[in-house]
């Protein structure tokens, strides 16, 4: 075998087997040899005979795993992934590693594994520990790599290609976490193998796909499982998303019914905008929200659907009450004003009239042109969107992570060259660099999009992205969807955001982050004069044919008039505002805070005199 003849080599060690038939190591040397000539059919034989007559061999059981998996035998293959964990020789040091992680002694712990990866190389367990240590430190794509290579030697581990998805997910790399999830579903379709699928179909934006694995996930569930609740939600999520209204209010009962405990249930329902609630229901949400007892997760959102049902009776004292209470609730909500504003004090520094000269060269850039509407949530952007996705040749997609994603790696390439920190090291990057990060970027949302000339990015907090927009795609078209502060942050404090916006639970917060947002809008156009259109909501819903002939041109398509009917497009919203622009244009959510204008006053404090007179033309009248 070392000088290469294999067939001699395999006519030795056949002949090796028949004089030692009983011999265990005589055939793992004919797997060997098989494996080295190619002949994977003689090499599975070998291993199998192999470990029958020795269960505890090690090195026999990988050798199969990978054999068998190759042959698409997932259930054999799995079988000898966990069979050979059974008999690791590396058991003593796995578990004085496993011991020094819950110790959180983690430089002990990674020398250990790095020692069991020299002895086994991809060893399994000691990999998912190490991408373990590489994701509490955000180095996901390393996290990645690490998982890569041990599954190339051991590819039916479901805890590491549980773990690849989550990495995959993690750095924006969705198609690679859907075919890691859809892999995962045929070689253990188990529960949580469709639950995963079901949440990466959401960030693709397959809400039908999402749908079929939630139900699928459903199926395998004993009845009374604890996990129905959590399926139940993420069916309810999928079916408001597609419109499907009466199906979406069912999953959510019975996701309250599966899970008692869970506020998720009563917000779904609540996030509906105009469910009616009964006299019951507003009980078991006051009890739920009262139980100190359970997570403030679910105490939180508990209080914001009944905060809502107040508001939709007619209840306003009960409502700002219990809108202030789930508020306070949100305790894992973190928003320091001084960081904040120096944050954008150094975006405004570093995105200077230089700094935004040097652009990635359009003629580089292949796919097509990204509509970007941002500003501050709860501004009318999903209208914006719906209005113009509803255009023949603009595709709609959903709030993207891609640019957030994108920024992370510009941040860490940045780092890594220049030792400066974003947005400081953004112009250190070369016109041919910038151009293929917004080829990267065009490449990766290319799973969202149709054959549009066009397609919309609405994603609010990409404002603060603007100047690094106008650098890797120059070619770009901005609005900004602006609303009446006041309406504005009223709505943020009423909504329970899944993630993000942090500053949206406290009253003076929400002003001083929206004069933050109003600074830098201001401070785009000074640099980056007609880049950004602003769409002004109230303006929007009081003269729409004006303001939607408006964004067509910023766009460069013809008017049509289907941008005038967009509550009659079936496509999929994922927002907060799925259920409003499914309807026509309307006035319900202007001067709602009038009612309350006595409990916002750290709102009115925090956006001053001078933003209040600002927007005045657009403050409601009494």
């Amino acid at each position: 075998m070392r000088q290469g003849k294999t067939a001699d080599a395999l006519a030795t060690f056949t002949e090796n087997t028949s004089r030692h038939p009983a011999s265990w190591a005589a055939r793992a040397d004919l797997g060997f040899a098989a494996l080295q000539a190619g002949d994977t059919t003689l090499a599975l034989k070998s291993f199998e005979d192999v470990v029958t007559r020795n269960p505890s061999f090690y090195l026999g059981w990988c050798e199969l795993e990978r054999l068998q998996f190759a042959r698409a035998d997932y259930s054999a293959a799995v079988h000898a992934s966990e069979q050979a964990e059974t008999c690791d020789p590396l058991e003593e040091p796995y578990v004085r590693l496993r011991d020094l992680m819950r110790a959180n002694r983690r430089a002990e712990a990674e020398k250990i594994a790095r020692q069991m990866l020299q002895q086994q190389s991809g060893h399994p367990r000691a990999s998912f520990f190490l991408a373990h240590l590489a994701s509490t430190v955000g180095a996901h794509e390393a996290r990645r790599d690490i998982l890569l290579a041990s599954l190339d030697r051991h590819p039916a581990n479901i805890m590491l290609r549980r773990s690849l998805v989550e990495a995959h997910e993690a750095i924006g790399a969705y198609t690679d976490a859907l075919n890691e999830a859809q892999t995962l579903t045929r070689i253990r379709p188990d529960f949580t193998a469709y639950w995963l699928l079901s949440r990466i179909c959401g960030h693709v934006a397959d809400y039908e796909g999402a749908l079929t694995a939630a139900e699928a996930a459903a199926g395998l569930l004993k009845e009374g499982s604890e996990e129905l609740g959590k399926v139940d939600l993420l069916r309810g999520h999928a079916l408001k998303i597609l419109g499907r209204r009466a199906e979406c209010e069912a999953a959510y009962r019975a996701c309250i019914v599966n899970t008692p405990d869970n506020g998720a249930g009563w917000w779904g329902l609540a996030d509906l905008k105009n469910y009616h609630f009964t006299d019951t229901d507003k009980k078991a949400m006051a009890e739920l929200a009262g139980n100190t007892a359970l997570p403030d997760t679910q105490r939180c959102q508990a209080a914001f659907a009944l905060a809502r049902a107040h508001e939709n009776d007619g209840a306003t004292d009960k409502a700002i009450d219990w809108y202030k209470k789930a508020n306070a609730l949100r305790t894992d909500a973190a928003y320091t004003p001084d960081r904040h504003a120096d944050l954008f004090a150094r975006i405004k520094k570093s995105f200077d009239a230089a700094t935004l000269a040097r652009q990635a060269d359009t003629r580089k850039l292949k796919g097509p042109t990204p509509i970007f509407v941002l500003g501050m949530p709860r501004a009318g952007s999903t209208l914006i969107e719906q209005m113009l996705a509803s255009h023949s040749r603009i595709d709609g997609t959903m709030e993207l992570q891609t640019l957030i994603h994108l920024e992370r790696r510009i941040r860490i390439e940045g780092g890594r060259r220049f030792g400066k920190q974003y947005p400081e090291s953004v112009a250190g990057f070369s016109e041919d660099e910038l151009a293929a990060f917004g080829q990267a970027y065009l490449d990766e949302t290319a799973i969202y999009r149709g054959s549009g000339d066009f397609f919309i990015d609405k994603m609010p907090p990409n404002f603060e992205r603007v100047g690094l927009i106008h650098k890797i795609l120059p070619h770009a078209i901005i609005i900004d969807a602006r609303r009446y502060p006041v309406d504005c942050g009223y709505s943020a404090f009423k909504q329970h955001f899944a993630g993000g916006h942090d500053y949206s639970y406290d009253l003076s917060h929400i002003g001083h982050y929206y004069n933050c947002y109003l600074d830098l809008m201001d401070y785009w156009q000074q640099v980056l004069p007609s880049k950004v259109l602003t769409v002004q909501y109230e303006e929007n819903i009081s003269d729409t044919e004006t303001v939607v002939r408006r964004m067509l041109a910023h766009v460069g398509v013809d008017f049509e008039e289907a941008c005038l009917a967009f509550h009659k497009n079936k496509r999929a919203v994922k927002t907060a505002s799925s259920e409003q622009v499914r309807q026509p244009i309307n006035r319900k959510g202007v001067g709602v805070w009038t009612a309350f204008a006595d409990e916002l006053q750290p709102l009115f404090d925090s956006l001053g005199e001078a933003t209040l007179k600002r927007f005045a033309p657009y403050a409601p009248k009494h």
